[in-house]
This record gives C-alpha cells, sequence and structure tokens, in this order.
C-alpha cells in the first residue's frame, strides 16, 4: 500500500469508534466567484469529509482535494488547491497552485492559476494571492487571482478539519 494511502486510512481510521454526533457536520466548505470565462458566477458548496491537508504534498504544504463526480457542465465540480509553504502563507504568498473546475472530470471548463515550485503543479501560469488565517474553528484559505486568460478567481476555503502527514 502507499505510503500517502495509508497514512490517510490511518488518520480516517481513527474515527471508527467515534460517535458520528462528535464529529463536525462539515468537514469543509468552499465559495469561488468567477469574472469572465464559460462559468461566471458565484459557486459554493460543502463537503461533510475533511478535504483539506497538510503536508501530504511537501513538507510545509497546505492542501485541498475536492472533487464531485456526476456533474453537468455548468456546475463546479473540483477545487485542487497546493500551497508551497503552509507558515509563509499567513503573511500572504503568490507560491500556490488552484484549478476551479466544472463538469466531468478531467473533461469540463477548469480554470488555473499556478506559481507553485511544487514539481506536481506543472507549467506556470496566472497569477494571485493566497492568504490564510486560523481560527479555533480551524483554517482558512482565501485567494484572489486571475488566470493567463483573463478569468478573475475569488475563492474561499474554510476547513473545520484537516488530513495531516503525523
Amino acid at each position: 500500500m502507499p505510503a500517502m494511502a495509508a497514512m490517510v486510512l490511518t488518520t480516517l481510521g481513527g474515527f471508527k469508534n467515534v460517535k458520528k454526533s462528535l464529529l463536525p457536520a462539515v468537514g469543509t466548505e468552499i465559495t469561488v466567484t468567477l469574472k469572465g470565462g464559460a462559468n461566471a458566477g458565484t459557486f459554493t458548496d460543502t463537503s461533510a469529509e475533511p478535504t483539506c491537508s497538510m503536508g501530504l504534498t511537501g513538507p510545509k504544504s497546505f492542501g485541498n482535494q475536492y472533487s464531485v463526480g456526476n456533474k453537468k457542465d455548468n456546475e463546479f465540480s473540483s477545487l485542487q488547491l497546493i500551497v508551497d509553504d503552509y507558515q509563509a502563507a499567513k503573511s500572504g504568498t503568490d507560491k500556490f497552485y488552484v484549478k476551479v473546475a466544472f463538469g466531468k472530470r478531467l473533461m469540463g471548463n477548469a480554470y488555473i492559476i499556478n506559481n507553485s515550485d511544487n514539481s506536481l503543479t506543472g507549467k506556470k501560469e496566472g497569477s494571485g494571492k493566497l492568504t490564510i488565517t486560523e481560527s479555533l474553528k480551524g483554517k482558512k484559505a482565501h485567494i484572489e487571482g486571475r488566470t493567463a486568460a483573463g478569468v478573475e478567481i475569488s475563492c474561499d476555503l474554510t476547513c473545520y478539519s484537516v488530513i495531516t502527514n503525523h
């Protein structure tokens, strides 16, 4: 079993004997606004399961892996995020990758900003700033940026539960 899969199973396995009423009702909340492009508008979604992570894509990283299947072409279906350095992001950083996608996985429209140095993210494109804040309720990533095609992205990702590799 790959180390990452074992870590995720170990982390989530700890919840086996916990009553569901003790777990947060929502693991993640997402609000995305696009100005321009075929999918312009504001979209919100939640996940009962945690979609946020720390340390899974690099020792200092923070990320999100949210994807939902069976969506129509105009429906928000995925938010992928890799932040190179979590601590640096508390002061604001441009070292991140975000992909906002619509419709069927890997087939629908995608809006990408990538200035990450992480080898998983591919070519650099677009520009933006990401800032992370913390509270007793969780972690919040706020993104403002523009894709290479000029589509403006504003995103708030609130993580009430975070998977870690510790």
